[in-house]
């Protein structure tokens, strides 16, 4: 248990006396709720029911190592209390006690007193703890499905567009196009732990992303990128989980059938979940990109050049069920000529919710998201116009929802509608996207 859990577990303790001056942990000591619970708990510390209630709150606020001090107290009195060991067990897996967690999961495995859907979930836990525990660890994330889009070559939302600084109608075969896709895509991560107490490992992950379309066939899309790099544990005291991982990246895009990008890099990144309700990871990287041309698209090779990218991702809780998670990043790319460099902005921001859903033994997710991305071209285009400066401004919102139909498997469908206004006619666009499949995690 941890230091602020024995302090709340003596804290509720009946040998505890009248000259008490234990104080709610750090979480939780700004909720009126929770301050009261404990105050009351100090008067009555044999209330069991009480003390479940304490326990709730704690989590509900995001401060498992109070509750898991309560729960651990329950069990004292009653050590026979397979629920209370069942709510430990999943706080400690929460907190990565692992080893914990497993001493609390394994005696009630088969117990009775849960239903047949808990028996299950304790079985996928145990095997979940088994991997993580194992100095080679693996997880992998893969999708197949199909997806539709209103615009799948984003093409511009009126035909008269400019060339040349005159006004010029594109033919049909140019505007916007309806397509649709099949695609399979698939993340690999490994992790292998370097066996310190400090928690050091080296982590590498593999992205995959095959998309064939329906008609427009040089729009098929192939992605692959690898990075690998050490993580070095920051601060395990001061701020535990915290790290810090320098990398190397290589990756490659095919579009229509034929190389077009070719991409090669080194980046860093911090990890620092201050809190349950607020984490921050920043990272900065520098890639070399390598564009090839081909018959559909003759002058790639122009964008070849550096990009430094700056950013960090945020993170964090609202409530127990509902998170959020946001991403805030800058770009500066260089191309061969000056009409291909430009700089870019972009946030984006998703708020994922767990609910029970009709069916399953893990809860449904349905995830909002919200984005906008601006770029700043360096130099007009003058096989457009030598008088404007491309800035686009990109704009994005969607739904997803993640249905769990077995412990790996689940089904999952995302609509998005995105639109672009430009300073040129040329890139101004809208797009209706909506793709199903099923998913699957191990």
């Amino acid at each position: 248990m941890s230091v602020r859990g024995i302090v709340l577990a003596v804290a509720l303790g009946a040998m505890a006396g009248p000259a008490l001056a234990a104080q709610p942990t750090v979480l939780a000591d700004a909720d009126p709720e929770f301050n009261a619970l404990f105050d009351q708990s100090l008067k009555r510390p044999a209330d069991v029911e009480l003390a479940f209630r304490l326990a709730r709150r704690a989590v509900e606020v995001g401060d498992y190592e109070a509750a898991i001090g309560v729960y651990e107290r329950i069990l004292f009195y009653n050590p026979k209390l397979v629920r209370v060991r069942l709510e430990l067990a999943r706080l400690y897996y929460r907190l990565g006690s692992y080893e914990s967690a497993r001493s609390y999961f394994e005696p009630i495995a088969q117990s009775p007193e849960l239903s047949g859907q808990e028996r299950d979930n304790i079985a996928a836990y145990l095997v979940e703890i088994d991997r993580r525990l194992s100095t080679n660890q693996w997880s992998v994330y893969g999708q197949v499905g199909v997806r539709y889009q209103s615009n799948a070559n984003y093409g511009p939302s009126s035909r008269l567009v400019i060339g040349q600084d005159v006004g010029a109608l594109l033919p049909p075969s140019a505007a916007a196009q309806a397509d649709g896709n099949a695609f399979a895509l698939a993340s690999i991560r490994h992790v292998y732990d370097f066996g310190n107490q400090r928690g050091d490992v080296w982590e590498t992950n593999l992205n995959l992303y095959y998309s064939q379309q329906f008609q427009l066939q040089q729009l098929n899309l192939g992605f692959a990128e690898f990075n690998t790099g050490p993580r070095f544990a920051l601060a395990p005291d001061a701020l535990p989980g915290s790290s810090i991982r320098a990398y190397v990246l290589a990756g490659g895009v095919a579009l229509g059938g034929s190389g077009y990008l070719g991409t090669y890099g080194a980046g860093v990144s911090l990890y620092l979940p201050f809190s349950a309700w607020f984490g921050l990871e920043p990272f900065a990287e520098i890639r070399q990109r390598d564009y090839q041309s081909s018959q559909d698209y003759p002058t790639a090779s122009f964008q070849s050049g550096e990009m430094w990218t700056v950013g960090g991702n945020a993170f964090g809780r609202i409530t127990d069920d509902w998170r959020w998670r946001a991403r805030l990043s800058y770009n500066d790319a260089s191309g061969d000529l000056p009409w291909y460099s430009y700089n870019t902005f972009a946030v984006d921001l998703a708020l994922p919710f767990e609910f029970q859903g009709l069916w399953g033994v893990k809860r449904w997710i349905v995830i909002p998201s919200v984005g906008y991305t601006r770029y700043n071209y360096d130099a007009p285009n003058p096989f457009i116009t030598k008088f404007i400066t491309e800035q686009d401004n990109q704009y994005r919102v969607g739904l997803a929802l993640d249905v769990p139909v077995h412990e790996q498997w689940g089904l999952l469908t995302q609509v998005q509608y995105s639109w672009s206004t430009s300073t040129l006619p040329n890139y101004a666009f809208d797009n209706f996207s909506v793709s199903i499949g099923p998913n699957v995690r191990f």
